[in-house]
């Protein structure tokens, strides 16, 4: 198995610093069955299976993670070798010298503007009591479908970027990032027709394409009463803007009645984006449109257990846009909406709702979720089309480290008249107090 050798390295330098481990495995078997409907009058059915490992041995200062899922479709008409992903395998050294961190291996980012995943190195220095934080990482990008192994075009596969996140007081926070990330997929051989229709084998070479942004972001808490939270993105490629993002929730009441209760809150929203379009690929020849949206909402606490809710927004494509509107209510154990869209995008009117009651010392959960909607897919359609699904569940949990559960879930639409599917997993959770170095 090829992986990142960097992470065995740095366990080897630093496994006497590892006292007083602690061993979790978290071990999650699941399936997935479903008959799908190919075409008219043939359908096939599919068997999917997964098993996780989720394997951290920690210490005080230093701790190691990984995270490896296998796949397989049992049944499938097209069906493939086993598959074997490796999300997350990495060694992380905290508080060096009291102000830094640094983890080496495979890895998720989340820096800003820059977020994914890499085989390689991320670093973080923490200066006045973490109130600023600089973080900095590079590493290749994950072999396709996140093979345990480096990929193969090292030079046109990379990621590389930083934050700088500054504190000035405990309820604000700002920070800078930049991200620069190099893509070339694969090779790949491909059937082509000629003239008279026979098909040959051709040879697909894919450009090398890139992303370069510029992110700066600011998020306000105040005690609570008052949430925000602002971003901007840019893109340094293609020279223009890529998102600006607003978002305020404010709760200007305090309930008497209810102690500790702020029972009214106001929130707002405004995106604007570009669609997200790799340099020098394609799809940056198309034109496109800016989409604006925007949405107000009000949520009010009418007990500690019960909350209403009411959200009006509207997206813009240019010259049309579409708006929907959406109630509902949410308890402890039962929640419910109503949902209504109209525009460009289509017409829609759906309802949902869910409930989950535990029993026997909540050691045993049963859960029904139901929705139901009717929907026009453009305006020159005279004809609504109905859609229903019914979900039907059952969680078990005899003993803290060990849970099972189950779904059954019934659809009817205009394309599967009668569609039956089944999902169950299994986990379970093993903890240990070691001390081997």
């Amino acid at each position: 198995m090829k992986t990142t050798s960097g992470a065995f390295v740095l366990l080897s330098l630093v496994s006497c610093s590892l006292f007083a481990q602690r061993l979790q495995v978290r071990l999650v078997s699941s399936a997935y069955a479903w008959e799908r409907q190919d075409t008219i009058g043939v359908s096939s059915r599919h068997l999917f299976g997964y098993q996780t490992v989720q394997l951290s041995l920690a210490g005080k200062d230093v701790a190691f993670y990984s995270y490896v899922q296998g796949f397989n479709d049992f049944t499938g008409p097209v069906k493939n070798d086993p598959l074997v992903r490796l999300y997350n395998f990495y060694l992380r050294w905290s508080n060096i010298a009291n102000v830094a961190d640094l983890s080496v291996g495979r890895q998720a980012v989340y820096a800003g503007a820059g977020n994914g995943t890499l085989d390689g190195g991320i670093a973080t220095i923490k200066l006045f009591d973490t109130r600023l934080k600089m973080v900095g990482y590079y590493g290749l990008l994950p072999a396709p479908r996140q093979k345990a192994e480096l990929i193969g075009d090292k030079k046109n596969n990379f990621m590389t970027g930083a934050q700088l996140t500054v504190s000035p007081v405990e309820f604000a926070q700002f920070s800078m990032s930049y991200m620069k990330k190099n893509i070339k997929p694969e090779t790949y051989v491909g059937l082509r027709r000629d003239s008279l229709f026979n098909p040959y084998p051709v040879e697909i070479k894919p450009s090398a394409t890139a992303e370069e942004y510029l992110s700066g972001d600011a998020s306000l808490d105040y005690g609570g009463w008052v949430t925000g939270y602002a971003r901007y993105d840019y893109d340094v490629l293609l020279e223009k803007m890529s998102r600006v993002q607003l978002f305020a929730r404010v709760k200007p009441f305090e309930s008497f009645a209810i102690k500790a209760l702020q029972p009214l809150g106001l929130t707002a929203e405004y995106v604007q984006r570009e669609p997200r379009l790799q340099f020098n690929s394609i799809f940056t020849a198309f034109a496109y449109n800016t989409l604006k949206e925007y949405e107000v909402g009000g949520e009010y606490a009418i007990t500690p257990v019960w909350q209403v809710f009411a959200k009006y927004g509207s997206v813009s494509y240019g010259d049309e846009d579409s708006k929907r509107v959406t109630v509902g209510v949410n308890g402890s154990h039962v929640s419910a909406s109503l949902t209504r869209n109209v525009g460009h995008a289509g017409e829609l009117s759906a309802a949902s709702a869910s409930f989950g009651y535990p029993v026997f010392e909540k050691k045993l959960m049963a859960t029904l979720m139901a929705s139901y909607a009717q929907y026009r897919l453009s305006e020159s359609s005279s004809k609504l089309t109905d859609a229903l699904s019914v979900g039907l569940g059952l969680v078990f949990r005899p003993i803290p480290v060990l849970s099972l559960d189950a779904q059954g879930q019934w659809i009817q639409n205009k394309i599967y008249k009668n569609d039956m599917r089944l999902f169950v997993r299994a986990s379970y959770l093993f903890s240990q107090q070691l001390g081997l170095f």
